[in-house]
């Protein structure tokens, strides 16, 4: 236990930046992060039921939630859920609730309710970090209760985070929801639930996504869905979206934000990488490639090139 206080204490510590800036408090954070005793587990959990101050019951949470990912403890999960019925502090749930958003997924056995109460809770921040927790969980009394608050708030910012937990849980029975949601007035919103549409229906809504490129709404989003989805019914659509990206030179050129299928590939990149796979069967796709390398090699971007060049090179 000695050890345990001493790297409590350190992580409440809160002392001067040390002479290479980062600070006892985190380097003891990123100790924690790499323990693997599985016996410091039943120590901590009577520190955190003995210990008056929030603060170091707060450190001791953190520690025993990263012993929980590094050994694979589910129990670990059901202690936290249980603390918060007992804390009464709005930052101690917080904390808590973002250490199991961090951890390990939650067992379908696990008692998740005082979850679902605190996506109720009047506190901008233990609502939405409660939110964000349940996306460890596949119990399906979840994806009911999203659809619920859908119906009860009008709070763009929670109907984002219930939007997030969807894209991560929701089945065929949110679907109705997510496609009210297509006409939202944020963006992002517009954007995550047309990306979780998506990955429920896959190949059945090809048509879907390629009218949504057709008519220029939420094309990246569209392009994605037929990256990983589409047929050839789409590649003309497709051409006309590669076409139109490369009629002049990019500036400022958005990445995916949205369960990115490749980390860093654009638009453009995503179109490229669902024609390749129809280039030997479709002349308007031999033609489409032929125009970017012998007219429109400028306009790419870097990584763009770099694609080319690759891809290029195995033809």
């Amino acid at each position: 236990m000695d050890y345990l206080t001493n790297l409590i204490n350190r992580i409440c510590d809160r002392s001067d930046q040390l002479h290479d800036s980062q600070t006892i408090s985190w380097q003891a954070l990123r100790e924690a992060e790499q323990l693997a005793n599985h016996a410091y587990i039943p120590t901590l959990y009577q520190y955190i039921e003995n210990e008056p101050d929030k603060e170091k019951r707060r450190a001791a949470g953190y520690i025993i939630a990263q012993l929980a990912r590094n050994t694979n403890e589910p129990e670990v999960v059901r202690f936290l859920i249980d603390r918060l019925r007992i804390e009464q502090d709005a930052d101690m749930v917080t904390g808590i609730q973002q250490d199991l958003e961090r951890g390990l997924p939650v067992p379908g056995y696990i008692n998740i309710q005082p979850l679902l109460n605190n996506t109720l809770s009047s506190n901008v921040n233990v609502r939405r970090s409660a939110l964000l927790a349940l996306r460890q969980t596949k119990n399906p009394a979840v994806e009911e209760w999203a659809l619920q608050l859908l119906q009860r708030t009008v709070n763009e910012y929670d109907i984002y985070y219930i939007t997030l937990l969807l894209h991560k849980i929701a089945s065929r029975k949110s679907l109705t929801a997510l496609r009210k949601l297509l006409e939202h007035s944020r963006q992002d919103i517009r954007s995550m639930a047309f990306a979780t549409i998506a990955d429920i229906e896959r190949e059945k809504e090809v048509m879907f996504y390629t009218r949504n490129l057709m008519r220029g709404q939420l094309k990246t989003e569209a392009m994605e869905a037929i990256y990983k989805y589409g047929d050839e019914n789409a590649i003309q659509a497709v051409i006309n979206r590669v076409t139109d990206l490369l009629s002049k030179k990019r500036t400022n050129v958005p990445h995916l934000n949205i369960d990115a299928v490749k980390s860093g590939f654009t638009d453009l990149m995503l179109g490229l990488e669902y024609l390749w796979k129809f280039r030997t069967a479709k002349a308007e796709v031999r033609k489409t490639f032929s125009w970017i390398k012998e007219k429109r090699a400028d306009y790419l971007l870097p990584e763009e090139q770099e694609w080319m060049q690759r891809n290029w090179q195995v033809t």
